[in-house]
C-alpha cells in the first residue's frame, strides 16, 4: 500500500488500483478524509466502483498504517 497526495486529496494505492480520497489537510498535521467520497477506482479502472467491503478495507488498512507525525482521520 502506498498513500500520496495534496491538501485537497489523497491517493491510496491498493492491490495495483487506486482511489481518490477527498478531504482536508489541516496545520495539526492531520488529513481530514471524507469517506463518502470513496466511489470510483482512478484510471484505468475508473469504471469499477468501489465496493462497500473494499472501502471498508480501505479505510481499516489506513488507519492501520498509523504514521505519528502525520494523521488521517475518516470522516462520513
Amino acid at each position: 500500500m502506498k498513500i500520496t497526495g495534496t491538501r485537497s486529496y489523497i491517493l491510496v494505492e491498493l492491490d495495483h488500483r487506486t482511489v481518490r480520497i477527498a478531504g482536508e489537510l489541516t496545520t495539526t498535521p492531520a488529513f481530514y478524509a471524507s469517506i463518502g467520497s470513496i466511489n470510483n477506482w482512478e484510471p484505468p479502472h475508473e469504471k469499477s466502483k468501489v465496493t462497500e467491503e473494499e472501502k471498508k478495507e480501505i479505510v481499516k488498512i489506513v488507519l492501520e498504517n498509523d504514521n505519528p507525525e502525520f494523521k488521517i482521520i475518516f470522516e462520513d
